[in-house]
C-alpha cells in the first residue's frame, strides 16, 4: 500500500488542538507517542501530524499493523514542514503500552534456511544501522542476512565492508529496500 503520491494543501484552517507537533520529540519515543495519540481517538476523529521530515516510515507502520483502519492525507509536504491528517476509520485494540508491533519484532532476526532476516522499517536513524550491525556481529558463517529498510542503507555499506561483508541492495515495488549481506569469501 502506497501513501497518497500527490500532497494537497488544505484550504481549511487547522484547529491548534488537532495539531500534534512531533518535531522536538526524541526519535526513540516519537512513533510510540504518535500511535498512542491515534489510539486515543474515537472513530471519525483525526489529528494533524506536524513533522520536519516526511513521516513515510510511520505510514508503513500504520499500513502493516492497522490496515484499513486509518486515512492518511498529506496537507503539506515540505520542504521544511510536513503536515499529515491522520483519521481513525475503525476501532482498534492497541496493546498497552503502545509500542508498534513492527518495531518490537525487529529486535531479533528471523532464521529461515541459509539466511536470517531483519525488518527495521519504521525505525528512526541510526537505529536501523545499529540493529543490522548487531545481527552481523553474531551471524554464522555461510548465512546471508536479508535486511529490510525504509530507504537505501548507504551508511551500512562501508560499515559492513569493514566487517568483512559484501552487499547487494535492491529497491522493492513498495519503495522499501532489501539488502543481502554475505561474508566475503577468502580464497
Amino acid at each position: 500500500m502506497k501513501p497518497p503520491a500527490t500532497p494537497t494543501k488544505s484550504d481549511r484552517p487547522e484547529n491548534a488542538a488537532d495539531v500534534f507537533d512531533v518535531r522536538s520529540i526524541p526519535g526513540r519515543t516519537k512513533h510510540a507517542q504518535i500511535f498512542q495519540r491515534w489510539s486515543d481517538l474515537t472513530v471519525g476523529q483525526h489529528f494533524v501530524l506536524l513533522n520536519d521530515h516526511d513521516p513515510i516510515p510511520l505510514y508503513y507502520q500504520f499500513s502493516a499493523e492497522y490496515p484499513d483502519t486509518f486515512n492518511w492525507e498529506y496537507l503539506e509536504r515540505g520542504p521544511e514542514e510536513f503536515r499529515v491528517k491522520i483519521t481513525k476509520l475503525r476501532m482498534v485494540k492497541v496493546a498497552t503500552p503502545v509500542m508498534p508491533p513492527t518495531v518490537a519484532r525487529t529486535t531479533a532476526a528471523r532464521s529461515s534456511g541459509q539466511r536470517q532476516e531483519i525488518d527495521v522499517r519504521g525505525l528512526e536513524p541510526p537505529e536501523p544501522l545499529v540493529r543490522i550491525l548487531k545481527v552481523l556481529e553474531s551471524l554464522p558463517a555461510g548465512i546471508a542476512l536479508h535486511a529490510h529498510t525504509d530507504r537505501e542503507p548507504c551508511h551500512l555499506f562501508g560499515e559492513a565492508g569493514q566487517r568483512g561483508f559484501q552487499n547487494e541492495c535492491r529497491e522493492q515495488p513498495d519503495g522499501s529496500w532489501i539488502t543481502v549481506l554475505t561474508h566475503v569469501s577468502r580464497s
